[in-house]
């Protein structure tokens, strides 16, 4: 078997272009790309760019996932990486199951929490701070209308 037929297909990209994407699939900046690549962060958006347009999707995690899985639409093996870490034990991680058995864990999931309320606190903050928008609003009309009433009487 020859050996270009075992290199995945590179969907006519150029060799930068490539070793672009797979800086991106592998989670890495566009300067840290850059800095690997001895070219400009420009130069590696560029390629980034014109990667998508070639493979006609809007986004690099699209295009890296069509080049590295082979497949169109199968950007969630970016958003969801395996990992032999050990199972995080809070409810608050999303975890899948793999063909082969392994775990997969969603990579945004060790990011913190932005929200440590519950939803129904949320709510309530939220609907807490439309009250008293509604009521600031309100005072300042009140006090527009007060004055315009005092320029009035002053002869202004």
């Amino acid at each position: 078997m020859p050996q270009e037929d075992l290199r995945p297909s590179t969907h006519g990209l150029t060799q930068l272009q490539v070793k672009c994407l797979e800086g991106f699939w592998n989670r890495r900046s566009a300067k840290q790309i850059a800095t690997d690549l001895s070219i400009s962060e420009a130069w590696v958006n560029k390629n980034l760019m014109t990667a998508r347009r070639k493979l006609h999707v809007n986004s690099s995690a699209e295009a890296a996932a069509i080049l590295f899985s082979g497949t169109r639409g199968s950007i969630k093996s970016y958003y969801y990486q395996e990992t032999d870490l050990p199972a995080n034990s809070s409810g608050s991680d999303q975890l899948l199951a793999s063909s082969s058995g392994a775990s997969l864990v969603l990579a945004a999931s060790e990011r913190p929490l932005i929200n440590k309320f519950g939803p129904l606190a949320t709510i309530a903050g939220i609907a807490l701070v439309a009250v008293a928008s509604i009521l600031g609003v309100a005072v300042m009309i009140e006090a527009g209308q007060g004055l315009y009433q005092l320029l009035r009487a002053l002869g202004y």
